[in-house]
């Protein structure tokens, strides 16, 4: 292949994926949420994903949205893993459809499988995916290419959003930008290179943001600072940029250990400082290290919910615990 032709190709490849930002925001922006839901990494876990949607109250048996005002924000990883990826996409759309009808909104954001699936579907990672989509006859490459519904869809959801004094992103790592800077680095790094920019599916990036070695243990990003500035003031720093209080992210099931030796547990919800959230549980079957669970936030108080009902308080106004942690649901 001529030097050439690779240009040319590259070029239509860009002007396909080019993106209307100002319909389909990198970073979308709700300015008050009494009530906030999220919830982490489904990968395609239909089952599982509805249990922990009804068991905090945010639908039905028939999946009516019951949550009102509120907001719910999924943190992307929808695809993958588990067996019904294309049902867990319905349903969260379904969601985000019905909830304006009763003045809630829902908002869906990438995680790395989907933002990597878009930049590459034959890459190995997303084979599960890609099986379910054959299956169902539609092809890859097309969805990919943003064509058809799905494509579309893929091709509209936001990277990271600010919802009252809350951050959300798959993986967390702002660099310590404002969400005005995160947005503008985002959208220029996407409008030359799609879903393979470096913005989206860098190690250090909002939406791949990775842990040291083999996925056990350190959080990369939090590490900025040290020694000289501890993972708490980083987070301070961080949330101050962003203009929020705290940082919500997904992709991370597993141990993860802080500087000052308090580790938060596999398949755990967890709190640090008041100032980060870990909410992938590992609900998917594909994973199983919980049956799921949904965060609840309030201005003063953060909880998790899991599928029976059951709650645990992980922060709240009055005491400021600098750690909370809910067993893995189901476990």
């Amino acid at each position: 292949m001529t030097k050439r032709l690779l240009i040319l190709i590259t070029l239509l490849a860009s002007a396909a994926l080019a993106r209307d930002w100002s319909k389909y925001p990198a970073v979308v922006v709700i300015d008050r949420a009494a009530v906030i839901y999220a919830v982490g990494d489904a990968h395609s876990d239909f089952v599982r994903l509805s249990a922990a949607l009804r068991g905090a109250g945010i639908i039905d048996k028939d999946e009516n949205w019951l949550a009102g005002n509120a907001v719910l924000v999924s943190t992307g990883d929808m695809i993958d893993k588990g067996p019904r990826a294309l049902d867990v996409i319905r349903l969260l759309r379904k969601l985000r459809d019905a909830a304006p009808a009763k003045g809630g909104q829902v908002v869906i954001l990438s995680g790395n499988h989907e933002s990597e699936f878009m930049a590459d579907p034959s890459v190995p990672k997303v084979r599960e995916f890609v099986a379910q989509l054959k299956a169902a006859g539609i092809k890859a490459a097309d969805v990919a290419a943003c064509k058809g519904d799905l494509g579309e869809f893929f091709c509209s959801i936001a990277f990271a959003a600010r919802v009252g004094d809350t951050f959300f992103s798959h993986a967390g790592n702002t660099a310590g930008r404002t969400v005005a800077q995160l947005e503008a680095d985002i959208e220029k790094d996407f409008d030359k290179h799609g879903f393979s920019a470096q913005q989206l599916i860098g190690d250090g990036s909002v939406i791949e943001a990775r842990l040291n070695g083999t996925g056990k243990g350190r959080e990369v990003w939090l590490d900025a600072g040290l020694p000289k500035v501890s993972e708490a003031q980083l987070l301070t720093n961080y949330t101050k940029a962003l203009g929020v209080t705290r940082i919500v992210e997904g992709h991370v099931p597993s141990e993860v250990r802080f500087a000052d030796s308090v580790t938060r547990g596999t398949g755990e919800m967890f709190q640090r400082f008041g100032s980060l959230y870990l909410i992938d549980t590992g609900m998917s079957e594909g994973v199983d290290n919980s049956l799921g669970a949904v965060l609840h936030l309030t201005t003063g108080t953060a909880t998790a919910i899991c599928p029976d009902g059951k709650r645990t308080q992980l922060w709240d106004a009055a005491s400021h615990p600098d750690t909370g942690r809910a067993k893995p649901c189901g476990k």
